[in-house]
């Protein structure tokens, strides 16, 4: 078997086995969709012997609830100085009594001790750093010590609260039974919840939102405090008298009135904390305050089990949850309780009071209950228990925890994007084929196998490696199908060219890609870094999946370019032994010279300058004027897109709304018909959901309303991602800059950093004067245009390079327009098949990419414009430039 054969047989058994890999998901895309999401049901359809998955799909595809939670790791310092302060006081009065309280100072992070009178400062402090590690003193008097921690240990509290923060959700979900979410901690400390197939968002809300931090506090019975300001309640504020002694507390309707009659008189040693009763059949509220110490005697920390049992002790058998302790904390809860027999304590539950019970006695038993309130059914207040329980017995989070951003894809518009995604594959794939076909004629046949064989080994590498597939993604796929036929367009004209300057078939072949070789991977390697920079700096899960698409497909396409396209080109050189009938099956049997253009290119340069400033001024001028159109990636807020089964007016839905007091949202139809909108407006998440599912669905009910999906962004957030999105552009430039001048002299460089300013300012001018929603995509359109924007150059000045040393007598000027010449058919061929692969993402896609769609072929033609007149033109100035520096030294010499 000769060595051709044996490369063949490698391709076939490769694609067979690809093919055997990637099945799955043809059939999975061919079913009906209610048929495809129930996994038992596609199981059913699916041959025993075929591999039991399919290529998993990204949130936005399959629908689901995505959340961004952020972890408050102060507040996480704050309750590791609380529990210190506790062990501290148990530490120095284990012998004597040394320690008259220790506390945090409210609003800090300082710990202060209280010392009894005739202790020594100086010599306790060195007992209690000697116990207690990575604490520094601030400051320091006669009876008291404040502690803070060093920045080391400040670090180390802060990671481990993220690392708890992260396993304490993950195995929330895992006891919730939700099938193969995902859960990652990003690089700026939040963790990305993505919960496939998932329908309830508001209970996702509840349980992961919920930090479940439970505290066990004494209150403060025999404070004075609140003494003076009995005789003068606000309206509305009442008090009582609660325990043994003399505490107060107060209760409203709402907590503000008390907070600003206690302002200033809470003890530096205590926090004023809250109770939440029902009331009026639990259609309203009072709050109920509680002075408690601001030590904590116990923590979630020392809780090892909790379930949900029924509170024998009330008359109505309400259910309540059982606690039981760790061997440590039950020792010290049994300590607590037999110190402070008929005093209270408070149950805190993420700084609510739960309840206030009287010890009675002594509980040694290493067991506690919560008693649930009243004022809810009783299928409620078992709901309310079983979740309790579940978020105690997976841990109690470190810190309050918020949710940042938060996402919803409705059931029914996932696979509804699904399926337009993979028309838009088909039709791209069919009109990339057809054009080759015709262009290239027979070794365009060749190109077209190559890029069916880059398309089936990039769905089963996708599959293999566990990387899912979202609706960018089938944008990185196409993208990836266009950039593909870029090097089977150069091969293909290389080949025409060297048969043109005589060179025999398989030589010609040979020649051909010895020529492009490098071209092609430093073509690649531009798009690529892009494409790597995208997915380090930005950690949104449908951008992920067009960064993967994208980074797996040029990697693929890159090995079937310069591997399977030259094993076939190969093979058929060996067929055919005639000369003749190879140069005939390959190429133009008739031309001897390469066909140039005959363009002047660099004639243009100025003009070309001239343009692009302009339309930078422009760009600016107009941003400034009307203001980019940020989508909630980047404003903050909330966005919801809405179908209805009847056609409804932009003024009904306003109605609607304004009924729920909601005056600012701005409406965008979708299509031509009236029942497809985006509604953008600036509230809390959980005012957003209120009013579109209460508003909407039950004030448009006529009209048949469906949600689609629900983007909430914090405003927090949606800076931090527009920094990321502007990092993201700045570091592709300059990685691209770089690998420019590792790969060419730095003459090449400043063209090449030009042209792709002016394509980022045509693409942004696109968002700009049309006034498109930016988003996250637009950030990728953007990065995959520079990419696409200096692929498109490096040819022309590869070529440029060649030329330079094949004809060095031959003047710059002639060399650059000879070459842009000899490259203008493979600009125009590349250009144009990049864009026929976008046109099924413009005709069939949904509006969520299609805006990357028009952007890419925007960009598209923007590059071969800019590569062939500006680029060029600049790389003339520079080397002029620099030879007139050359002569000026030598002539000041």
């Amino acid at each position: 078997m000769s060595s051709i054969h044996k490369k063949l047989l490698f391709i076939f058994l490769l694609s067979i086995t690809a093919l055997y890999v990637v099945t799955p998901t043809f059939i999975y895309f061919s079913l009906p969709k209610e048929i495809r999401n129930d996994s038992e049901e596609f199981l059913s359809y699916l041959p025993s012997w075929l591999p039991q998955k399919h290529i998993k799909l990204g949130l936005d595809l399959q629908g689901g609830v995505q959340l961004v939670l952020g972890v408050d790791t102060d507040t996480a310092v704050k309750n590791k100085l609380g529990r210190i302060a506790t062990e501290m006081s148990r530490f120095a009065n284990e012998d004597k009594k040394q320690v008259k309280q220790a506390f945090v100072v409210k609003g800090t992070q300082t710990l202060r001790i209280e010392l009894e009178d005739g202790i020594d400062p100086g010599e306790l402090k060195a007992d209690l750093f000697e116990e207690f590690q990575g604490l520094t003193e601030r400051e320091r008097t006669d009876n008291s010590i404040d502690l803070i921690y060093d920045d080391t240990q400040l670090q180390d509290i802060k990671k481990a609260a993220l690392n708890q923060a992260e396993k304490v959700v993950r195995n929330r979900v895992d006891k919730w039974g939700v099938t193969e979410p995902s859960i990652s901690r990003r690089i700026d400390g939040t963790i990305l919840v993505q919960l496939p197939g998932f329908k309830d968002p508001s209970k996702a809300r509840e349980l992961l939102g919920k930090t479940a931090q439970l505290k066990f506090k004494l209150l403060n019975e025999e404070s004075k405090a609140f003494a003076g300001l009995l005789d003068k309640l606000p309206e509305g504020v009442t008090y009582e008298r609660r325990g043994n002694f003399d505490a107060i507390s107060f209760i409203a309707e709402s907590k503000q009135p008390i907070l600003d009659l206690t302002k200033g008189s809470v003890p530096q040693n205590s926090e004023l904390l809250f109770e939440v009763q029902p009331i009026a059949g639990g259609k309203k509220s009072q709050f109920i305050s509680h002075l408690v110490f601001a030590t904590n005697e116990l923590s979630g920390e020392d809780i090892l089990d909790a379930n949900v049992t029924i509170d024998s002790g009330s008359l109505d058998q309400r259910p309540a949850v059982s606690l039981k302790f760790t061997g440590p904390g039950g020792k010290r809860f049994g300590e607590i309780t037999g110190e402070n027999v008929q005093k209270r304590m408070a149950i805190v539950l993420d700084n609510m009071v739960v309840s206030d019970p009287v010890i009675q006695t002594k509980i040694a038993t290493g067991e506690a209950q919560i008693t649930l309130g009243s004022g809810k059914t009783y299928n409620e207040q078992i709901e309310e228990a079983q979740g309790l329980a579940l978020v105690l017995k997976s841990g109690a989070l470190p810190a309050p925890i918020t949710i940042l951003e938060e996402r919803q894809v409705g059931a029914t518009l996932g696979p509804e994007l699904a399926n337009q995604g993979v028309l838009s594959v088909v039709a791209g794939l069919v009109l990339v084929l057809a054009f080759m076909s015709i262009v290239y004629k027979r070794p365009g046949l060749i190109s077209c196998l190559s890029l069916f064989l880059n398309g089936v080994l990039l769905l089963a590498g996708m599959a293999l490696f566990g990387f899912s597939l979202t609706l960018p993604g089938f944008a990185g796929l196409i993208l990836t199908l266009g950039m593909g036929v870029d090097a089977n367009v150069l091969i293909n004209e290389r080949i025409r060219q060297e048969l043109r300057e005589g060179k025999f078939g398989r030589k010609a072949v040979e020649n051909a890609f010895a020529k492009v070789f490098w071209t092609i991977i430093d073509a690649n390697v531009t798009t690529l870094i892009a494409a790597l920079v995208l997915l380090e700096t930005n950690s949104s899960g449908p951008i992920k999946g067009f960064s993967v698409a994208l980074i797996l497909g040029l990697m693929v396409s890159m090995f079937t370019a310069l591997y399977c396209t030259k094993v076939f080109f190969l093979w058929v050189s060996a067929e055919k032994r005639d000369h003749h009938s190879i140069k005939a099956w390959l190429g133009d049997k008739d031309a001897q010279k390469p066909r140039l253009f005959g363009l002047d290119v660099l004639k243009h340069g100025p003009k070309t300058v001239v343009l692009g400033v302009v339309l930078a001024i422009a760009v600016i001028g107009s941003g400034a004027a009307t203001g980019i159109n940020w989508a909630v990636d980047f404003a903050g807020g909330t966005e919801v897109e809405m179908t209805f089964q009847k056609s409804v007016s932009g003024d009904e839905i306003r109605n609607v709304l304004k009924e729920g007091n909601i005056d600012s949202a701005t409406l965008q139809t979708i299509g031509n018909e009236k029942n497809h909108y985006l509604i953008r407006f600036e509230k809390s998440i959980e005012e957003q959901k209120e009013a579109v599912q209460s508003l909407l669905t039950k004030g448009l009910q006529d009209f048949g309303p469906d949600l689609q999906r629900i983007d909430f962004v914090g405003p927090l957030i949606g800076k931090e991602l527009r920094s990321q999105g502007i990092m993201s552009v700045g570091l592709a430039l300059i990685g691209i800059l770089i690998y420019i001048g590792l790969r060419f002299d730095m003459r090449f460089g400043p063209g090449a950093i030009l042209k792709m300013i002016q394509d980022v300012f045509v693409v942004v001018g696109f968002y700009v004067f049309f006034q498109r929603s930016f988003d996250l995509t637009s950030v990728a359109a953007l990065l995959t245009a520079i990419g696409y924007s200096v692929n498109d150059t490096i040819v022309v000045y590869d070529r440029i390079r060649e030329n330079l040393q094949q004809y060095p007598r031959r003047s710059l000027y002639d060399n650059i327009n000879y070459s842009v010449n000899e490259t203008l058919t493979r600009t125009i061929n590349t250009s144009l098949t990049t864009i026929v692969a976008l046109v099924g993402i413009l005709f069939f896609a949904s509006a969520q990419i299609w805006n990357f769609a028009a952007a890419m072929v925007i960009g598209v033609i923007s590059a071969t414009f800019t590569s062939n007149f500006l680029a060029t033109w600049i790389l003339l100035k520079m080397e002029r430039w620099r030879k007139d520096q050359a002569v000026a030294k030598a002539t000041a010499r």
